[in-house]
């Protein structure tokens, strides 16, 4: 009879731990959705959300901004504004601050990856999971919106200069703080531009989509990465897939 009901109690906190999703000894949610959707991506994709959600992870610690942002860094990477590639774009010099110096936070960001099991960057993972494999219809703004400013990290209250010559989208559209996020469209790229870097000339011209993925009818032409950030390389073996549930 004591056997038995130790089996039980032992039973029974095994199954609250896969409910909750508490962390075991080993450090990794017992019950990880996320985890579970990561393990079906090739490594090159992988790599890509990962990459995502150390931006996302770096700029918020809230789920709503922390997906605008990541449209952010996805109409980048759709229009190769500033790298190919997520990670091109986050490691693009003077473009998201928490990886243009060396510091601590930074070194922390980094060491962040799939199997990381810091509950908030579990969040962080999953929202740029979300975004990444998104459709176009669920595009928040439109495809040229690729930058934002954020007043209460700005010195003195100071503003970006390319932020004069774009249109800031409506923030309580948004549903975001304006105090905290400000996002814009139809930015001067030159002014944007000349205020990291001088870039080299590019000549690639890409359509730009409206928000419902459709030809704008309109290209720009856009700048190729600085090169003055050196480029980690791509993971190049695909892992097994894990079968679908």
């Amino acid at each position: 009879m004591r056997k038995d009901f130790c089996v039980f109690i032992l039973g029974t906190a095994l199954l609250i731990l896969s409910i909750t999703g508490i962390p075991t000894a080993a450090g990794a949610p017992a019950s990880d959705i996320v985890g579970s959707r990561l393990s079906r991506l090739s490594a090159m994709e992988l790599d890509e959300v990962v990459w995502l959600a150390r931006c996302i992870y770096s700029e918020s610690d809230r789920a709503d901004e922390q997906e605008l942002v990541a449209w952010v860094v996805r109409n980048r990477v759709e229009t190769q504004y500033r790298g190919r590639t997520y990670r091109e774009v986050v490691l693009e010099a003077k473009q998201f601050s928490a990886f243009n110096e060396p510091s601590k936070r930074r070194e922390h960001i980094l060491s962040l990856d799939e199997n990381s099991s810091l509950r908030p960057w579990r969040h962080a993972l999953e929202i740029a999971l979300n975004v990444y494999e998104a459709s176009d219809r669920e595009r928040p703004f439109s495809q040229t919106v690729r930058h934002f400013y954020s007043p209460v990290s700005m010195v003195g209250g100071r503003t970006p200069r390319w932020s004069d010559s774009g249109r800031p989208l409506s923030s309580s559209r948004l549903g975001v703080d304006r105090r905290r996020f400000i996002f814009f469209d139809e930015v001067d790229e030159h002014i944007a531009d000349a205020e990291g870097f001088t870039p080299e000339p590019s000549g690639i011209e890409r359509r730009v989509s409206d928000d419902g993925g459709h030809d704008s009818g309109f290209s720009l032409t856009l700048p190729r990465p600085s090169g003055k950030v050196s480029r980690p390389r791509r993971p190049s073996v695909k892992p097994a897939r894990s079968s679908r549930q």
